[in-house]
């Protein structure tokens, strides 16, 4: 049994739970991009991403830090059949209308580096 984790406090304002929430990559207008959902329970974090793009599916896992981030490691098969793996630093922040984004500082496996965005949008409506 794990002790439920403190709401984290970053510089004094509220950080976002990301529990339940729908996201999707931050790309050009227009540009099929991934999106997906997060999970929360206590320090424990985990996401789904779905198709979108060149990404085919994908899993993160990670855990709450004190500060509010996330550190993570995902994986994801892309549309073409590659694996790519790799360990993130999410930050989520609520942006001027109130919506979370967060801004991931990656590092994949093949040592490349980066930042991606990704923001919170409407559940989508997912056909049976």
């Amino acid at each position: 049994m794990t002790a439920a984790a403190p709401e984290p406090e970053a510089f004094g304002t509220q950080v976002p739970d990301v529990d339940g929430v729908w996201f999707q990559l931050v790309a050009e207008e227009g540009a099929s991009t991934p999106y997906g959902q997060y999970h929360r329970e206590d320090d424990l974090v985990w996401a789904e991403f779905y198709a979108g793009g060149t990404l085919r599916s994908g899993r993160l896992v990670g855990r709450l830090q004190p500060d509010g981030s996330i550190r993570g490691a995902y994986c994801l098969l892309t549309a073409d059949g590659e694996l790519v793996s790799g360990e993130c630093r999410s930050i989520p922040e609520y942006d001027v209308r109130g919506n979370i984004r967060i801004t991931d500082h990656f590092r994949r496996s093949d040592g490349t580096r980066g930042v991606s965005y990704i923001e919170q949008i409407p559940a989508p409506i997912r056909e049976v």
